[in-house]
This record gives structure tokens, C-alpha cells and sequence, in this order.
């Protein structure tokens, strides 16, 4: 749908051609070959060592561009997510992640399944062999990580809860929106996509019609303590919820349906 195959095409032609890139190879949903039409890149570009890898990435914007110089791009530097990452969007609706990396690369079980475009040696397919032998890390949550996420969502969940029942819809939006950002990310990166209380926290909804997003919040706050239990169990941690508190609370938030 957005030209991804015409990218991977003129991106191949553009590392083939580039001397200074050893290895290039794409990951995530292509390397896996399980994209579809609306599959982002997942572009590794690999250099022979450290000089190598900053005299590239100096020149970054200029590449990227180049692979596509018809198209018009954006392109934004992405280290808040890791080193060296550089995220492109093209005008045709392609939208490519640019790792920059050294043939010091470890393994790693993400990099199991790529394409790959270029090769240096057989380093790419023993490199995919190494990977294949890894084995996916075991998220994490500590007992503080969860009393801290509960402690901060108690307070943000009841603010906007009853400034929604007084029928305030614009004050508690925001506070709404950092109550999701501080809350779902960490526990839906604990629970795995088999775990049934992981999809009671997919349901955000926020209305104009305040008594809509009232019952939503029950609804949340159910799913936020199914999800809860399900990492407290999951984890095996060493938290003791204040199920008095708690129990009294829904009967309040009961009895103002």
C-alpha cells in the first residue's frame, strides 16, 4: 500500500553501492516475512567498526535520502529509544527505522528471522545462526516498580473520576491521558499477548458524554486490578494490595451509577 517494496528495492541498490556499509539486513515484520501492507522498515546497517559507524551516521539525513531522492522525507533521530537510531518517513507512506551498527553486533533473539540485503563474508548468516540460538529476555517488574505505578495511579484515577462525575469533560482529559501513559506501557510490557486481563487495558475511552467515560472508568479500574493480580501472579512480587481501601472504593463508585 505504501511502497515498502519500491524502498527495500532502491535501499539495496544504495547499500550495494556503499562501500562503507559491510552488512545490511532488515528485521521485525520483514525479516520474519510476516509484513503486510502497512509494515514499517526495520533497516540494520552495519560498518566495519566505531569510525566507521560515526562517519555515517554524521552524514545520516544525506542517506536516507538518497535512497529514495524523489521522494520527499523526514527524518528523525530516535536515541530515547536506542543509539544510533534513525527514523525516516517517506512521502509514499514508507516509514524505516535505521539502525546504525558495528560488525561488533551481539546476537540477540530479535534478530532471529531477517532479509537480509547485503552481506559481508557470510557475517549476516552466521550472525542469524547465532541468533536463532538466543532466547527472548523475561520481562521484569520489581515489587517498588508496582507499588509506585499503584500508589500514582490511585491519585490520577480519582481525579479524573470525579471531576468526570461532576460533568467536567475538558479539566480531567488531560490527567486521563497521563494516567495511560504512566500506567498501561509498563504493565502491558509484563503481560504477554495470552494473558486475558491484558485486554481490558486496550479499551481507553474518553467522551464528550461525560456519564459514558464514567462507566468506562469502572470498567478501567477493574481491568487495571485483573492486571494487577495477573503480574502480581505472573512475577511472583511481594505486594500486598490495601483490598479494604480498595473494596470500599468500588462500593462508593457503585453507588453513584
Amino acid at each position: 500500500m505504501f511502497e515498502q517494496e519500491r524502498v527495500i528495492t532502491r535501499l539495496q541498490q544504495r547499500v550495494l553501492a556503499e562501500k562503507s556499509v559491510a552488512v545490511c539486513f532488515l528485521a521485525g515484520s520483514y525479516g520474519r516475512r510476516r509484513d503486510d501492507a502497512y509494515s514499517d522498515l526495520d533497516v540494520a546497517l552495519l560498518f566495519a567498526d566505531e569510525a566507521a559507524r560515526e562517519t555515517a551516521w554524521a552524514s545520516r539525513r544525506e542517506f536516507v535520502r538518497s535512497v529514495t531522492p524523489y521522494v520527499p522525507a523526514r527524518s528523525f533521530d530516535a536515541v530515547h529509544v536506542r543509539p544510533y537510531l534513525h527514523i525516516t518517513l517517506y512521502s509514499n507512506g514508507a516509514k524505516v527505522d535505521y539502525r546504525y551498527e558495528t560488525l561488533a553486533l551481539p546476537p540477540n533473539p530479535w534478530d532471529r528471522d531477517i532479509r537480509i540485503l547485503k552481506d559481508h563474508d557470510g557475517w549476516a548468516v552466521q550472525y542469524q545462526a547465532a541468533c536463532a540460538q538466543t532466547s527472548q529476555p523475561v520481562p521484569r517488574m520489581t515489587a517498588a516498580e508496582l507499588e509506585q505505578l499503584d500508589e500514582r495511579f490511585w491519585v490520577m484515577f480519582w481525579d479524573v473520576y470525579r471531576q468526570v462525575l461532576r460533568g467536567d469533560r475538558d479539566k480531567p482529559f488531560t490527567i486521563y491521558l497521563e494516567l495511560l501513559h504512566f500506567t498501561l506501557p509498563p504493565l502491558l510490557a509484563v503481560l504477554p499477548p495470552e494473558e486475558p486481563a491484558r485486554q481490558g487495558l486496550l479499551a481507553a475511552y474518553f467522551n464528550r458524554d461525560t456519564k459514558a467515560t464514567a462507566v468506562h472508568l469502572r470498567e478501567l479500574l477493574a481491568a487495571y486490578l485483573a492486571a494487577r493480580t495477573a503480574v502480581v501472579r505472573r512475577l511472583h512480587l511481594l505486594f500486598t494490595p490495601d483490598t479494604r481501601f480498595e473494596n470500599e472504593i468500588q462500593k462508593l463508585m457503585q453507588n453513584k451509577r
